[in-house]
Order: C-alpha cells, then structure tokens, then sequence
C-alpha cells in the first residue's frame, strides 16, 4: 500500500498547491485550505512522505528538463561567441569556460569516488 491510499481526498487536493507554491502559506491561500491544518498534517508521516515524494518527482522531471534542453543551451552560447557585440562575445566565452571547468571536475570527482567505491568493495570482500 502506498502512502497515496492513507491521504484523505482533502490532503491529495492539496499537495500539487503545496509543491507550486513558494511557501506553505501561499499553498495554503491558493488550496484555500487553514494553514493550521496543513501544519498538522505536516506532522503526519503519510502525509509527509507523499509530499516529498512528489516534491522529489518534480525535480526529477525538471533535472530531465534541463538535461534534454542542455544541447540547445550549449548552441545558443556558441552562436554567442560570434556576436557582433564584444561584451556578449565575452559573456559567452566566460560562461562556455565556466560550464566546461564545472563538467570537468564534476567528471573528476565522479571518476574517484567511482575508484574509492571499488577499492572499498575489494577490500571488504577481502575481509568477508
């Protein structure tokens, strides 16, 4: 069973204004619903976990968002570098560098921490 089938009909309407709003409060104005209550709720583990839940599912999908949207991005920078303005031209070029500096220690930090999870795995299998 999950934890959608513990909510009331009251507490599912109300999550998706919880998850658009930028405050508890203001999702509570837009759902029209005591804010008292939602903080009640709140201390419900169903009701909890549900929320978070779906707060992780739209991350998720905007993570997704942005990966689909990042070939585009990195074109639009490109195109930049070749603008007849010299301070877009500069931008373009800072951020290219920026982003690429990122990817590259990201990759690095990946790569070692893949290698310690190896050596870590090699060794408790020594010790078992």
């Amino acid at each position: 069973m999950d934890g959608m089938e513990e909510l009331t009909a009251k507490q599912k309407r109300v999550i998706p204004y919880l998850l658009a709003a930028p405050s508890i409060e203001e999702g509570c104005r837009n759902a029209r619903v005591n804010k008292t209550t939602v903080y009640a709720w709140l201390r419900d583990e169903p009701f909890r976990e549900e929320l978070r839940r779906q707060r992780a599912q739209v991350v998720r999908e905007a993570v997704d968002t942005l990966k689909a949207n990042v070939t585009k991005a990195t074109e639009t920078f490109v195109k930049l570098l070749d603008s007849d303005k010299e301070g877009i031209q500069a931008r373009a070029a800072e951020d290219i560098i920026e982003f690429t500096q990122k990817a590259i220690e990201y990759e690095e930090l990946e790569r070692r921490v893949s290698e310690l999870e190896a050596r870590l795995a090699k060794e408790l299998g020594r010790v078992h």
